[in-house]
């Protein structure tokens, strides 16, 4: 177990533009508990804005390396909101560090990376806490608890799905962005909104991958990754799973964000709203939830991890096997670039 961060935890955060915004959040809801401290980007530009954003932070880097060397025992953690291609290198470094982490998703970019980070985490007794926010879902957490409760029975079939057309109608939104180019992005959009359908299976699911079959096209995003990509998962316990994820086309009509099969009936639902369907009756059930801000949520979870000793919903066992998948879904589509029907920029 951790060690625990005894008062307010201090953190600096790496990386000051995009969803930083959306972790600034929780800072500011849970400043009771933990309190951001310093700021690290490249981007002046980027300092500014989330220093404004967070009251004030006169602790200001354009180097992680300088930021945790300077700062030593003024922060108690770090939360790293950088392209996907830095994930890897900042953990590390805050690890030998003896910092606490909270990591943007995917964790790294390959497994070799993973295993490094394994190993470092182990090694110097951190907590590293994969920021897989939708976990915080009402109705993820509610069919999470419905399906270990057995009110469905043995899982049989489940269902993933996050989709729609980034930037509209129009435009092109990853133009000139490192989204747009696979090395920076670690590959296309399975790696990145993909991600949390991904993640959200593995949690459902329960139980370790057998097997990864996947498919993949672009179809309107002038990205060097695929906008699209469907993913067939069989796992150890028999459940059978599927990934619908997509930048091209919105959530199919009449499908959810998830649903589950079970042999005693079927839980489904979307944002607020979850459905339960038992076996034999012609209706489902609808429970309707409070709206939470899930990147909030998952601020104040990390502080009460730090605070407390506990183990994250997600560390780095989680971080690698959804990464796994996304890789393995990824070989398993190998070539699907020839018959690409947009071309990347």
């Amino acid at each position: 177990m951790a060690s625990k961060v005894n008062g307010v935890v201090r953190v600096g955060l790496i990386g000051s533009g995009g969803i930083s915004g959306a972790h600034g959040l929780g800072f500011i809801k849970y400043s009771d508990k933990i309190k951001c401290v310093a700021l690290c980007d490249v981007s002046a530009d980027n300092l500014k804005k989330r220093s404004d954003q967070l009251g004030g932070v006169s602790k200001q880097f354009n180097d992680w390396k300088v930021m945790l060397k300077e700062m030593g025992n003024e922060i108690d953690a770090v939360d790293i909101c950088l392209p996907h291609n830095l994930h890897g290198p900042a953990i590390l470094d805050a690890a030998a560090a003896g910092k606490h982490i909270l990591c943007e998703k995917p964790m790294c970019t390959s497994l070799a990376e993973a295993d490094q980070i394994a190993d470092a985490v182990k090694k110097s007794g951190v907590t590293y806490m994969s920021a897989h926010n939708q976990l915080f879902m009402p109705v993820v957490q509610e069919a999470k608890r419905m399906i270990d409760a057995g009110v469905i029975g043995k899982v049989l079939w489940l269902r993933s799905q996050d989709c729609f057309r980034a930037g509209g109608e129009g435009g092109d939104p990853f133009k000139g962005s490192w989204r747009a180019n696979a090395k920076t992005q670690g590959g296309g959009e399975l790696i990145d909104t993909g991600y949390h359908p991904s993640y959200r299976l593995l949690y459902l699911a329960g139980a370790p991958v057998e097997s990864v079959h996947g498919a993949m096209g672009r179809y309107v995003q002038r990205i060097e990754g695929e906008d699209t990509a469907s993913v067939q998962v069989k796992f150890t316990n028999g459940v059978i799973g599927e990934i619908l994820t997509s930048w091209a086309f919105p959530l199919p009509h009449g499908t959810h964000h998830i649903h589950i099969m079970g042999e005693k009936g079927e839980i489904f639902g979307s944002s607020n709203t979850l459905y339960h369907l038992p076996r034999g009756y012609d209706q489902p059930s609808r429970r309707n939830f409070s709206d939470v801000n899930t990147f909030e949520a998952e601020i104040g979870h990390f502080a009460d991890v730090l605070r407390e000793g506990k183990r994250p919903i997600h560390s780095v066992e989680e971080g690698r096997a959804v990464l796994e998948l996304i890789l393995k879904a990824g070989q398993s589509a190998e070539g699907w670039q020839t018959t690409a029907h947009v071309k990347p920029a």
